[in-house]
């Protein structure tokens, strides 16, 4: 069947329908040259357009050569073989016996024949039909009406051209159909059509000789050429996309495949041109910022970002009114988006990265998160130019302020390459290798030695071509450089350099004989030891560049330097200049504090204590002491005899960082202990080595880890950042104590690993710009040593400071609203400080308790297997040998019974305990449940609330807080605790019933194996008690006091219902019945023991085990309608309700749906007020019994009923 759109299709349709009346065709004569018959080109055109009028339209008539009048048929041989013509190709059909092949011209040599492309062969055809040795064409093409062509031939469907195989002969072609010459107005109009010519071979003159066939097939030719040239082929528009790919339309064919192909368009494709509604929305942006409305504009701006988020001029307005509004934030993050849009656009990941680190100080809270965009910024820049040293700088500056090192040195150190006097990188490069040597690490044990090399070749090129404006070399890479060298231990040098160095920026490079002098006279003030030089020219220079005009930072390097090399004479010549009793002390402190700092540590290295103190005093007032140096300056003071100044500096450093494992805070544990043990104090004493041994470990630990990370991080690419952080425990003294932990930040920037005590240069500390995490209230440490009047005076003023804290407890607590989810934060600021200051007091808690609220366990610990200081597990074990708690614990006692507190600090205990319960319920509203535990604790460790009444208390609040927390295994813990503290109690079963039940739990924990064994052995204890044979032996089997026996003369129905629940929900009903029965014959006419029987009964006969299960389901029932009668009989509507809910649910889980209808439609009749709900809950079973008998009904199919019944009870 041919295509619908095919020419030969139309020409044959025309033929025999509309042409009737005309001649035949086949009778005509053949076509001469000088006919006015249009090609079969034009003649296609022709009918391709009209068709194309009636694209759909079906064939009216059969296109088969038989139900053609007048048309040839033929052979019965042939036509076996032939099939329905393929559009798009020629048709072979058999040559005639009379007519002999085409004559081949000489030298004519065919082109290879080209298959098809396989996209445009239709399925089911194939591109060759032949039929025997001989074949000739039998028309010509079909061309598709919307496939564009071209002067070559139809792209993908091409003819077949000559074939130089012997099996194959030349194409027959039909006489008179190229056998004219087209007028050049007609090739020129053909050939501005895209029309396809043929070639010379396609032209040559047939034979004379025609064949019917042919004739036939002429006066198709010429219909069709006829309807091609009453209506012509309009132009195609050009092809895109997918036709355009394969098909390869508009192409010149081409050899060779890939090779002939242009370079790959590689990147993003060009941004869309935005719609109409963008355009519209933006456009209206833009007039409402005009005409001052902001909010406005931003509304539509937003609304476009909203329709398409890839429009570059959208982010680019928001940014813009952002900014206008002062909104700098959302004027950063409208840049941020827009950047991504334009990656190519390098200043706008600059200017990114710029807003990003001016916003840190505005949002302090998101300064790691804008840091780590602001680097990314820097990096997206290097993606678009690598060599931008801009965006290095900036990279690398902010990778340093994070502690990535090994990132940082890598951008340096590309700087330092492209330009090795770029001084400001050296900078960097040199801080960076510093920091990397201090982790100990072998593989970066030679960074130093890089950055002196690199600074040498800065210094080098600058000495040989001049100073550059752009990199400015001052004092400070003097200062840098000669630190390095220092570092290194290379001081004769460092000294040498510094001089040097000196000498030529103060324009004196030419004074080399100062070299061979081993002394400093060079830089006196006065000229007395310059003029004993030989060739020294005295005025040649001004005497500003010799004394004065060397700076006291380089000065100071270079006393230090001397003194490290023991030569005190020229190192005290330069320390007279920053001497705090020659010089004047307040510019000192104002300008150059670092300079004492720096000459007082050297002094104390060197052993010269007495003098260091003279540096290290005046910087104490003004607070400018770290714990390191507050630790050095409390050993002078001990080396002077003032053991009060030792003692108020070792606390200062203790309390100035209190949850820090660095060396220093450790130094100043040991060396205070130190101080108590001689003054006898060994509990003292005893705690502090202990603290330092705990964050000896945590040190430890801390260091492993970070060796760990760092060897991980070894393997990561750039990209990987943040494998130098290492993130330090809370406070390793907290681990397992009464107080509360501080959590640290999430990407808190840790210090290198502290070295032993070399002198290295300090590198500049990075700007801190988190927001300071409170302080844990630190132990109240006793000062031994400290006068009689200043230990008063702290008295007072914490007496006053915590008497403003309950005057702020007393007012929380009177303007409290009653609609508050929690206490108020003034509340919990206010007691946690009175909490802390009562839990440190020693007095109030025993040795091994308080102990144990520091994190030390000295009954579970040996001291021996704990890693730490030799010194100090010496002295760990020389205090707990000295130290007897018990008979401390005996005098303690002793004098606790001469003596009675009824207060502490003026307040009552009861007081006291009140505040303690509301702390930790408050704790448990916030969520710290942990926290609320150990407010607890501390309160029943506590020696002054042991009475019964006040541990019930504590008990209650901590049951409260686990119910808060949903802690399951709490509550059943603390409902033990009751139990066996009030034993033969009903309330305490029923108070763990209670707990239980509130649980949102599985009844897991209620039937646990510890809590079935210890209601079993209560039922025991009961029956030998009542039982008269051995109503002596009444003692507990859980350590319970002596002397205790059970008071009750009957058993306890509670106790045996709790069990027979216990063994009910490990479906041990056979058991269970036997405690429901002894209590069924205690009470008969609880209706709570009739239920339990019932039910017991029911699924003792579900299981499989039931031998009688009719006789356990009557028995069951029997017990449940004596259930249901017994609450029937109740006035109260929900307890009738109940009955009928349990009845009907006993009736359904059997499978008896009918009768448990009945008992829900009761349930849904007798219906409770319940307007005032209880405390546990309301007590309408109605949508409950509605929702069961709908689901019957729906089992029942009654679809209708089930309606009704959730539009009437379930509808909320």
């Amino acid at each position: 069947m041919s295509h619908p759109f095919s020419s030969t299709f139309d020409a044959l349709q025309a033929h025999f329908t509309q042409n009737s009346d005309k001649p035949d065709k086949r009778d005509a004569p053949v076509t001469q040259s000088g006919s006015t018959a249009l090609s079969p080109i034009q003649a296609q055109a022709s009918s391709s357009t009209q068709n194309n009028t009636t694209p759909y339209q079906s064939p009216r008539f059969s296109i088969d050569p038989s139900s053609m009048p007048g048309v040839p048929r033929p052979s019965p041989g042939s036509t076996s073989n032939l099939l329905p013509r393929q559009p798009g190709y020629r048709v072979l059909l058999p040559r005639p016996p009379n007519v002999p092949p085409p004559q081949v011209p000489h030298g004519f040599q065919p082109s290879p024949r080209r298959e098809p492309s396989a996209l445009s062969q239709p399925l089911g055809h194939s591109p060759h039909m032949e039929l025997g040795n001989q074949a000739i064409p039998s028309g010509p093409p079909v061309i598709h009406p919307h496939v564009p062509l071209t002067t070559t031939g139809i792209q993908g469907l091409d003819f077949p051209s000559g074939d130089t195989s012997t099996n194959r002969s030349v194409p027959y072609e039909p006489p008179g159909v190229h056998d004219e010459t087209l007028p050049p107005s007609q090739f020129q109009e053909n050939s501005a059509n895209n029309l396809p010519m043929y070639g010379p071979s396609q032209m040559e003159t047939a034979e004379d000789e025609v064949d019917p066939m042919d004739t036939a097939t002429d006066a198709l030719l010429e219909r069709q050429n006829d309807l091609n040239q009453e209506n012509p082929m309009p132009k195609l528009p050009p092809m895109r996309g997918f036709a355009k790919k394969y098909l390869k339309m508009g192409e010149t064919p081409s050899r060779g495949g890939r090779r002939t192909r242009g370079p790959r368009k590689r990147g993003p494709r060009k941004a869309a041109e935005p719609t109409g509604d963008i355009k519209y929305r933006l456009n209206m942006a833009s007039n409402a910022y005009m005409d001052g409305r902001l909010d406005e504009a931003i509304d539509y701006v937003t609304d476009a970002i909203r329709i398409n988020a890839e429009t570059y001029r959208a982010w680019i307005l928001l940014a813009s009114f952002c900014q206008e509004k002062g909104d700098q934030k959302g004027h950063y993050m409208a840049r941020f988006f827009a950047a991504h849009l334009q990656p190519k656009v390098i200043d706008d990941w600059l200017q990114c990265a710029e807003l990003a680190i001016g916003l840190r100080e505005e949002y302090p809270e998101d300064a790691d998160s804008l840091t780590d965009q602001a680097i990314l910024c820097y990096g997206r820049a290097l993606r678009v130019d690598n060599n931008h040293s801009a965006a290095h700088h900036g990279r690398a500056a902010l990778q340093l302020e994070m502690g990535r090192l090994r990132s940082a040195l890598k951008d340096y150190t590309f700087l330092v390459q492209h330009c090795h006097f770029d001084v400001y990188a050296l900078r960097g490069l040199a801080e960076v290798c510093v920091l990397l040597a201090d982790t100990g690490k072998a593989q970066f044990a030679d960074k130093p030695g890089e950055a002196i090399e690199a600074y040498r070749r800065c210094i080098t090129h600058f000495r040989e071509n001049g100073f550059d404006s752009r990199y400015l070399l001052d004092w400070q890479d003097i200062k840098i450089f000669v630190e390095l060298l220092a570092y290194v231990g290379r001081l004769q040098e460092a000294i040498h350099e510094l001089r040097s160095l000196s000498r030529w920026l103060l324009t004196r490079s030419d004074e080399t004989l100062w070299d061979s002098q081993v002394d400093d006279r060079e830089w006196d003030v006065d000229n007395s030891r310059r003029l004993e030089v030989d060739n020294y020219q005295d005025g040649k220079y001004p005497a500003s560049s010799y004394g004065r005009g060397l700076p006291l930072e380089l000065r100071t390097k270079l006393a230090v330097y001397r003194l490290k090399l023991g030569q005190e004479d020229e190192a005290m010549r330069h320390f007279e200049f920053i001497d705090p009793d020659k010089s004047n002390i307040t510019e000192l402190l104002s300008e150059h504090p670092h300079l004492l700092l720096e000459a007082a540590s050297a002094l104390y290295e060197a052993g010269h204590l007495p003098m260091a103190l003279r540096f290290y005093e005046p910087l104490r007032e003004p607070d400018l002491l770290d714990t390191e140096s507050l630790v050095r300056l409390g050993r002078c003071y001990l080396h002077a005899g003032d053991k009060r100044q030792a003692e108020e500096c070792f606390t200062a450093a203790i309390e100035q960082d209190e949850s820090s494992n660095s060396e220093a805070c450790i130094d100043a544990r040991y060396e205070l202990a130190k101080m108590y043990e001689a003054a006898r104090a060994e509990r003292e004493a005893y705690i502090l080595v202990n603290e330092a041994i705990k964050l000896q470990e945590a040190r430890e630990q801390a260091r492993e880890e970070e060796e760990d990370q760092q060897d991980i991080g070894e393997d990561n690419d750039e990209d990987q950042e943040g494998d130098d952080d290492t993130t330090l425990p809370a406070n390793p003294l907290e681990l397992g104590a009464g107080r509360d932990t501080v959590s640290m930040p999430k990407q808190a920037k840790r210090q290198p690993k502290p070295k032993a005590e070399k002198a290295k240069p300090k590198p500049k500390e990075p700007k801190q710009r988190k927001p300071k995490v409170p302080k844990t209230p630190a132990l109240r440490r006793p000062k031994l040593f400290a006068r009689t009047e200043e230990l008063q005076l702290e008295e007072k003023r914490r007496a006053a400071d915590l008497a403003e804290a309950w005057h702020i407890v007393r007012e929380s607590r009177a303007s409290s609203d009653p609609d508050a989810t929690g206490p108020s934060e003034a509340f919990m600021a206010a007691a946690r400080k009175l909490v802390d200051d009562f839990r440190s007091y020693k007095d109030f808690y025993g040795w091994d308790k308080f102990l144990a609220h520091l994190g030390i366990h000295q009954a579970r610990e040996k001291i021996e297997a704990r890693k730490g200081s030799a010194n100090l597990i010496a002295m760990a074990q020389r205090l707990s040998h000295n130290l007897n708690p018990e008979e401390q614990g005996a005098e303690k006692a002793e004098k606790q019974v001469k003596q009675v507190a009824v207060s502490y600090r003026g307040i009552p205990f009861n007081e006291w305990l009140d505040l303690f319960l509301e702390y930790a319920i408050g704790l448990a509203q916030t969520g710290k449940f942990q926290d609320a535990y150990k407010i607890c604790e501390s309160a029943r460790d506590a020696t002054v609330f042991k009475s019964k009444e006040d541990m019930f208390l504590i008990h209650v609040t901590w049951a409260a807080c686990a119910l808060r927390g949903r802690d399951e295994e709490t509550c059943v813990a603390t409902a033990r605790w009751i139990m066996r503290e009030y034993q033969y109690d009903t309330d305490p079963f029923r108070m763990f019933s209670a707990l239980s039940r509130l649980c949102p739990s599985p009844a897991s924990w209620y039937a646990s194996g510890p809590v079935q064994k210890y209601m079993l052995r209560q039922i025991k204890l009961m029956d030998r008690a009542i039982t008269a044979s051995a109503a002596i032996d009444s003692g507990d089997e859980e350590a319970a006091p002596t002397g205790r026996v059970f008071q009750g003369k009957e058993l306890d129905i509670t106790l045996l219902m709790v069990y027979g629940h216990i063994l009910f929900i490990s479906n041990s009903f056979t058991f269970a019945l036997n405690y429901f029965m002894r209590a069924y014959s205690l009470d008969p006419t609880n209706s709570m023991v009739t239920l339990s029987v019932g039910h017991c009964y029911l699924h003792y006969a579900l299981k499989r085990q039931a031998e009688n299960r009719q006789y356990l389901l009557a028995q069951g029932f029997h017990f449940l309608h004596q259930y249901y009668e017994q609450k029937l009989a109740s006035p109260s509507a929900a307890q009738r309700q109940e009955a009928h809910y349990n009845l009907a649910r006993s009736y359904h889980a059997l499978g008896i749906p009918h009768i448990a209808a009945e008992y829900y439609q009761r349930a849904l009749r007798d219906v409770p007020d319940d307007s005032g709900n209880g405390i546990m809950g309301r007590n309408d079973l109605t949508q409950e019994a509605a929702y069961n008998l709908g689901q019957i009904c729906w089992t029942g199919g009654d679809v209708e009923a089930v309606r009704a019944i959730t539009e009437k009870y379930l509808v909320l």
